[in-house]
């Protein structure tokens, strides 16, 4: 194999862990998201525990949209637990099982940042090997 078939072989390995990071990246920014939409949705339940019977309060339908309605129960509250199938369950339930979720999310965040550090140094090396290839050619 020529010298010059070898940079290139390296420097599309480079740009493949390049596109890979970028995907890792992406990925790891939605598990972000969740964990703040897991953290709000945490909140929410935990304030619902505190708010009196009868009190009028907003209740999503739709993304944005909002009925006010009237808090019948707060201690009982209906989870979907996939497949359409919802059950009831207690607040503090509900905060157990969303506290779960988020530890898994957590876990998934380190293990992502594990492995974008592996890739980068990978790249890195990478980097270099084709660098010195291009020197040693021009000598």
């Amino acid at each position: 194999m020529s010298d010059d078939e070898i940079i290139r072989e390296k420097f599309m390995e480079f740009q493949a862990i390049q596109q890979q990071l970028e995907q890792l990246q992406e990925q790891l920014n939605q598990v972000q998201q969740q964990l703040a939409e897991l953290s709000i949705s945490k909140s929410a339940v935990e304030e619902l525990t505190s708010i009196e019977k009868g009190t009028e309060i907003l209740t999503p339908i739709a993304n944005g949209v909002f009925v006010k309605a009237s808090l019948q129960n707060n201690d009982k509250l209906i989870v979907n637990v996939g497949s359409g199938v919802t059950v009831e369950r207690n607040p503090t339930e509900v905060v157990k099982l969303l506290a779960e979720q988020e530890v898994g999310l957590q876990d998934q965040l380190v293990q992502g940042q594990r492995f974008m550090e592996e890739l980068n140094m990978k790249a890195q090396r990478i980097y270099e090997e084709v660098e010195q290839d291009v020197q040693e050619v021009k000598e």
